[in-house]
C-alpha cells in the first residue's frame, strides 16, 4: 500500500490511517514481517505529514528494526533516510547526519537513484543548518541532477525550495526568487498543495521587506492551500488535526504579523480567527468563522489569482503525461512524438508563467496596491470654529509615521499645539493588534494592553486635556488607530469612557459638525433582522425588543419606544421598503442586522436584508450597492445607527483605493452622524445599550449630546446599572426586575466598547 498515494488521492486521511492499521493487524496475524514493516513505514510517513513527529519516530524506528532483520536493503535505506529527515526536523543534526550517511551508500549499492536524490537533499539541509553552505549547495545540486533525470517532481519541488532558502539566507535574492518560482511551478503542476504552500510561505518571507503587498498575496496563497488541506482533515481524530495545525501555525502567524506591520488589521484578524474555532456563548451579529474557510482576497489579489490559474492551466494538464513518458525507458515512435510535443507545451507554459510574474510585480509594486489614503486631516480652521462654540470639547488630529505618533491638539481657546510620542509604526501596529485581540476576548483582562496604549496615545496630551477641562474628545484617527475604540483605553484607574465622551470624524464629517439637532417632531425608521436567513448567520432574537425600545410604532406589537416612527422587521425589511422609508426622510435611521465584512472588497461586504423587492431567502446589500443606489438617500439624516458587526471598519483594497466601511459610505451619502461597531457584537448586550442610548439622548431634550448619551449607555453596561427604559416598563418589567436583568456581567469592553460615533456629536 502506498500511504502517500492514499493521502493525496483519497484526501481522506482518517480512512487511510484506519486502512493502514487494519492492514498492520492482518500482517501480524499472518506473520508477514515484510508487510508489517512496510505498513509501519507508511504510517510513519502519514504521521510525519500531519506533524505528529513522536508517532512518526516510533513507527519509523520499529520499521527499521524489521527491515534490517529481513535484510531488505532498499527499504532499510528508505527508512534510514526518513529517520534522518525527521531527526533534522527535530533539531538532532548530528544524528541526522549519521543516518543519512548510512542511507546514501545503500541507495548507490542497490541502484535506487530516486531515493539517493532524496537523501542528498536531506543531507544538504543538515549541512545548511550546520552553517556549511558550500557543502549544502553541492548536495542540493547533486540531488537535483538525479531528480531531473528520474523525473522526481516532488523531490525537485523540495530541493529547489531548499536552494531558494539557502540563497535567500546568503542575500542572493534574485537567485532565490528564480529557484522558488521553478519549485512552485512543479508543485502546482504535480498538484501538491502542501509543497506549494511551503514555497508560497518562503516567497512571502523573501518579499516582505521590499514588496510587502506582493508578500501578502503570497502569504494568503499559502494559507488558503493549508485551508484546503484542513478541509480534508474533518474526519481525522482531534489530536491529529491539532498536530497538523500546530505544525503549520507559523504560516498563519507570519502572514498575520505582516498584515499587522502594514496596518491591515481587519485582514490580520481574519487570519488569526482561522487558527481557532470562534465559539459564541450568545448570538453574535456577524458571520461565524469557519476554521476551514479560505481567506478573502482583495480585488488586486483576486486578479492575480485568476491570472495565475490561467497561466498554470497548461502546466497542470500536461505534467502527468509528460512525467509518465519521461520515466518510460524505451518510448515508441508515437510516444516519442507525444513526449516532444508535451515538452514544447510545458516550455511555452513556463514562458507564460514568467510573464505572469512580471505582471504580478507590476500589480503590487511601489505600494500601489495598498496605499493608505491619508486625507484624514480635514479642515482645521472650520473645526477650530466649531470647537469654540462647544465648551470642554477638544479636537485631536493624529498622524502615524514611520518613527513616531503625532497629535495636533485643538481646544478652540488658543492656537493648536503639536505633541508626539517616539515609537516605530510597526511597533505601534503590533500593540494595536494585541489590544484588538484582547478586546474581542471577554475571558481576558484588557487592562494591561489598554494601559500601555493609553501611555502612548494620551500620555503626550494629558496635560492639555486637563487644562482644557475636556469632556468630549473629537478624534481624526490615522492608520491602524481606526481599528480600536479610544473609550476602552485605561489610565491605570479608569477607562477613558469614565472620563470622556469620544467621537471620530473624517473630512466628510466637517460640513455637518456645526449643526445642532432639533429632536422636536423627530421621527425614526427602525429596520432589522431577527430570523435566520442563511447558514453561518444565526438568528438575532433580541433585535425585536431592541427596535421596540427605540420606536413607538402603533402597527408593531409591543413597540413602545422613545421615538415615533415605523418598524420594518424580518420580511418587511427589503431593499425596496428601505428605499421607500429613506425617501420619507426620517431624522433617525436605525438598522439592526448582520453585517459581513470582506476586508478590501466593497462588492463582497454586505448588510443582510430579507429580500430585494419582497421577502426571500435573504438578500446581500453590498457596500458598493449601498453607495451607488441613489434611492438609498440619507440626506437630512441626523443619525444613522448600524447595530451590526464591524460596520465601522475601513480596510484597504488591493488596487490602492480605500474601500469605505458602511459607516463612511453612509456619511458620504448625507448622514450627519453614524453610530457603528468595530467587531462582532453580542446580541443581548447590544439591545440594552441601544435602548439606554436613545433613552438618554431623547430625554436630554437637546441638553445631552449623542456622544454623552453613548458614554452613559456604555457606563451602564460597564458598571452594571442599565437604565430602565419606558419600553421595558411597557413590556411589564418593574424597576427591580429590569435592574436585575441588566446586571449580567457586561463590564468587559468586548460588550460596550465596539460602538463608535462618527461625525456630528451634538
Amino acid at each position: 500500500m502506498d500511504m502517500g498515494a492514499a493521502y493525496r488521492e483519497a484526501s481522506r486521511e482518517q480512512d487511510a490511517l484506519d486502512y493502514a492499521n487494519r492492514a498492520l493487524v492482518l500482517f501480524r496475524e499472518l506473520g508477514n514481517h515484510q508487510g508489517e514493516a512496510k505498513v509501519l513505514n507508511n504510517l510513519a510517513i502519514a504521521y510525519y505529514d500531519l506533524g505528529d513527529n513522536e508517532r512518526a519516530l516510533d513507527n519509523y524506528t520499529r520499521a527499521l528494526d524489521r527491515f534490517e532483520a529481513l535484510g531488505d536493503r532498499v527499504d532499510e535505506g528508505m527508512t534510514l533516510n526518513n529517520l534522518g529527515r525527521l531527526n533534522h526536523d527535530m533539531g538532532q543534526n548530528e544524528k541526522a547526519l549519521d543516518l543519512l550517511n548510512r542511507a546514501i551508500p545503500i541507495f548507490e549499492e542497490v541502484g535506487a537513484p530516486r531515493m539517493e536524490g532524496r537523501a542528498l537533499k536531506n543531507l544538504g539541509n543538515v549541512f545548511r543548518d550546520r552553517g556549511e553552505f558550500d557543502k549544502a549547495l553541492d548536495a542540493y545540486t547533486r540531488a537535483l541532477a538525479i531528480m531531473d533525470k528520474v523525473a522526481d517532481r516532488s523531490g525537485q519541488t523540495m530541493t529547489l525550495d531548499e536552494i531558494g532558502s539557502l540563497q535567500a539566507g546568503k542575500g542572493q535574492r534574485q537567485q532565490a526568487r528564480d529557484a522558488y518560482k521553478r519549485s512552485l511551478a512543479i508543485a502546482v503542476a504535480a498538484v501538491e498543495p502542501l509543497q506549494a504552500a511551503m514555497v508560497y510561505n518562503h516567497l512571502m518571507r523573501l518579499e516582505q521587506s521590499s514588496e510587502p503587498a506582493l508578500a501578502v498575496y503570497y502569504g494568503k496563497q499559502a494559507v488558503n492551500l493549508l485551508q484546503q488541506v484542513r478541509g480534508n482533515l474533518r474526519g481525522l481524530d482531534e489530536d491529529l488535526q491539532k498536530s497538523f495545525l500546530h505544525s503549520k501555525e507559523e504560516y498563519y502567524h507570519s502572514l498575520a504579523d505582516l498584515l499587522i506591520q502594514l496596518g491591515r488589521l481587519a485582514e490580520a484578524q481574519q487570519v488569526l480567527d482561522l487558527l481557532k474555532q470562534q465559539e459564541y456563548t450568545d448570538y453574535v451579529r456577524g458571520e461565524k468563522t469557519d476554521a476551514q474557510s479560505p481567506l478573502a482576497l482583495t480585488p488586486a489579489e483576486q486578479k492575480a489569482e485568476e491570472d495565475y490559474q490561467s497561466s498554470t492551466a497548461r502546466l497542470v494538464s500536461a505534467e502527468d503525461r509528460w512525467t509518465e513518458l519521461k520515466k518510460t525507458a524505451a518510448r515508441t515512435p508515437e510516444q516519442e512524438t507525444e513526449f516532444q510535443q508535451l515538452s514544447q507545451q510545458l516550455a511555452q507554459a513556463n514562458l507564460g508563467l514568467d510573464g505572469f510574474y512580471g505582471r504580478l510585480y507590476a500589480l503590487f509594486s511601489s505600494g500601489a496596491a495598498n496605499r493608505q489614503v491619508a486625507d484624514v486631516k480635514g479642515n482645521i480652521a472650520v473645526l477650530n470654529q466649531v470647537i469654540r462654540g462647544t465648551p470642554h470639547t477638544v479636537a485631536l488630529y493624529t498622524a502615524v509615521t514611520k518613527d513616531r505618533y503625532s497629535v495636533i491638539v485643538i481646544t478652540g481657546s488658543g492656537p493648536a499645539v503639536g505633541r508626539k510620542f517616539d515609537i516605530a509604526e510597526a511597533t505601534l501596529n503590533e500593540k494595536i493588534a494585541a489590544f484588538q485581540q484582547v478586546l474581542r476576548t471577554p475571558a481576558r483582562d484588557p487592562k494591561p494592553e489598554a494601559e500601555e496604549l493609553y501611555k502612548i496615545l494620551f500620555g503626550p496630551i494629558d496635560a492639555d486635556l486637563r487644562q482644557a477641562k475636556a469632556q468630549t474628545l473629537v478624534w481624526s484617527l490615522d492608520g491602524a488607530l481606526r481599528y480600536i475604540p479610544m473609550a476602552a483605553l485605561y489610565d491605570g484607574k479608569q477607562y477613558v469612557a469614565e472620563k470622556y465622551a469620544t467621537v471620530a470624524f473624517t473630512p466628510a464629517s466637517v460640513p455637518f459638525l456645526s449643526s445642532k439637532p432639533d429632536l422636536a417632531n423627530t421621527t425614526a425608521i427602525a429596520m432589522g433582522i431577527s430570523r435566520k436567513y442563511q447558514d453561518g448567520l444565526d438568528p438575532l432574537p433580541t433585535v425585536v425588543s431592541e427596535l421596540n425600545d427605540i420606536v413607538n410604532d402603533p402597527h408593531a406589537q409591543g413597540a413602545a419606544g422613545v421615538l415615533p416612527g415605523t418598524i420594518l422587521l424580518d420580511g418587511q425589511f427589503t431593499e425596496k421598503a428601505m428605499e421607500y422609508q429613506l425617501g420619507n426622510q426620517h431624522a433617525i435611521v436605525h438598522i439592526a442586522s448582520h453585517f459581513v465584512l470582506r476586508p478590501g472588497d466593497d462588492s463582497q461586504s454586505y448588510l443582510l436584508l430579507s429580500g430585494k423587492d419582497s421577502e426571500g431567502a435573504g438578500y446581500h446589500l453590498t457596500v458598493a450597492d449601498f453607495r451607488d443606489n441613489q434611492n438609498l438617500s440619507l440626506t437630512d439624516t441626523e443619525l444613522l445607527t448600524l447595530s451590526a458587526c464591524e460596520t465601522g471598519v475601513n480596510s484597504l483594497a488591493g488596487n490602492g483605493r480605500e474601500v469605505d466601511g458602511l459607516a463612511t459610505t453612509a456619511q458620504l451619502k448625507g448622514a450627519k452622524s453614524i453610530l457603528s461597531t468595530l467587531w462582532p457584537v453580542n446580541d443581548s448586550s447590544t439591545g440594552r445599550l441601544m435602548s439606554d442610548f436613545y433613552q438618554g439622548w431623547v430625554d436630554g431634550a437637546g441638553k445631552v449630546t449623542k456622544a454623552e448619551a453613548l458614554r452613559q449607555a456604555q457606563l451602564d453596561l460597564l458598571l452594571g446599572k442599565s437604565a430602565v427604559s419606558s419600553a421595558a416598563t411597557a413590556r411589564g418589567l418593574n424597576a427591580e426586575e429590569a435592574t436585575s436583568v441588566s446586571r449580567s456581567g457586561y463590564s468587559h469592553p468586548y460588550y460596550w466598547a465596539p460602538f463608535v460615533l462618527m461625525g456630528n456629536w451634538k
